[in-house]
Formats: structure tokens, sequence, C-alpha cells
């Protein structure tokens, strides 16, 4: 499909918000994603930055995340930042997976065959 569509005529994306029914708390509708909740002013919005990883965790990646997560980047409120590692079954060292989670990043299963079919 991402071949053949867009981000307008791709058969399977989300269906238009409807903001007569996608009320807060539970929903909120922005067609231009910069209407933001609440009517806050963009300085007053807290700003978020999500960080994800793919695939096996192991030697050919692991002193990359350690030299990106080093304890030197920090969130406005001194704690250390952290990613989210969806692992992937094929090719990870469980060892090192077990370090970035007791360090406090956050693991989730991205797959255990990885099949592209």
């Amino acid at each position: 499909d991402e071949n053949l569509c867009g981000p307008r005529t791709d058969p399977n994306r989300a269906e238009d918000c409807d903001p007569e029914i996608c009320r807060l708390p539970d929903c909120f509708c922005s067609p231009t994603s910069t209407k933001i909740p609440g009517a806050l002013a963009p300085s007053d919005t807290p700003q978020m930055v999500m960080i994800t990883f793919d695939d096996a965790v192991n030697s050919n990646n692991f002193d990359i995340y350690k030299r990106l997560f080093n304890g030197q980047r920090k969130n406005p409120n001194s704690c250390d930042i952290h990613g989210t590692f969806f692992v992937s079954h094929k090719y990870t060292n469980y060892s090192m997976v077990e370090e970035l989670y007791r360090v406090g990043h956050e693991i989730a299963t991205h797959s255990i065959t990885h099949n592209n079919d």
C-alpha cells in the first residue's frame, strides 16, 4: 500500500475525526494538527519527544544506545531521557534487553519472526 497511496488516499487510513462525536477527555480532533486542547497558548503547552527503536538489540547497536542514553541528556525535570524498544526475537541479545529495562527504558514486543509478508 505504501507505494501506491498517500496520506489522503490510503485505503487503510484512519477515518476522519468527527468533532461532534470526538470530545475531551476521551478524544480530541485537530484536523490541521495545530489546534491545542483547552485553548492553551503554544508557549504554555508541554512538548514531548518519543524516542523509539525497532528490531533486535545486540552488539551491533547496544553501544549506540549506551552513548545516546548516557545520563547527560535530561528532561526538563532533570530526569534522564529514556526510549521505547520494540524488540523482535531474531538476533536479539536478551541480556542487553534486560539491561535496557533495568536502567528505565520501556520494552515492547515487535514480533517473533519479523516476516515482511
